[in-house]
């Protein structure tokens, strides 16, 4: 079950996006857009995509088919372990041969994350510097922080709904 924020300044497309997956499932089982525009604000069709949200759990019996029982997190859908582009498993960290402007190879772990649209921000950590585990765990973290501040930034809905904050009277 994910809610995502769609922002597509070209094709005119701002919203939330819904989408349910069964466990270990590719695709989604059900999926709806929520339009900032046909809800009156963002904030609004937020509201309407948890409102589908928790009728997709009802519908589909959420917490009956959660899988599988001891995981962590069981609504994070399994990622692959491996591919050909990452070795390392851990998706953005990836270990590679880089060369200095002398022409000096060296190895190290790399770490990406957005920094904004259509932006990356690379984090190197070399091998021979901080050790094969320290520079792995230190991509990682740099990964992990990275991605911590961009979505906290780019997503944070301000609080309209809040009562006025009241003002302490002066005699």
């Amino acid at each position: 079950m994910t809610i995502s924020r769609i922002d597509q300044s070209q094709k005119y497309q701002h919203g939330w996006w819904v989408r349910y997956f069964e466990y270990g499932a590719k695709r989604p089982v059900a999926q709806k857009f929520f339009s900032d525009r046909m809800f009156s604000g963002r904030e609004f069709s937020y509201l309407e995509a948890q409102r589908y949200e928790k009728f997709l759990k009802e519908k589909y019996n959420y917490k009956d088919r959660r899988q599988p029982e001891g995981s962590p997190n069981p609504d994070i859908r399994r990622p692959k372990i491996r591919n050909k582009a990452n070795k390392t498993g851990i998706l953005g960290v990836q270990r590679s041969r880089r060369v200095h402007p002398g022409g000096k190879i060296y190895e190290a772990y790399i770490a990406s994350y957005p920094i904004a649209p259509r932006k990356n921000k690379l984090h190197v950590y070399s091998v021979s510097k901080f050790g094969e585990r320290t520079a792995f765990r230190l991509a990682i973290m740099a990964r992990i922080l990275g991605l911590a501040s961009y979505y906290d930034e780019r997503y944070r809905l301000p609080d309209q709904f809040k009562t006025p904050e009241e003002e302490p009277e002066t005699p």
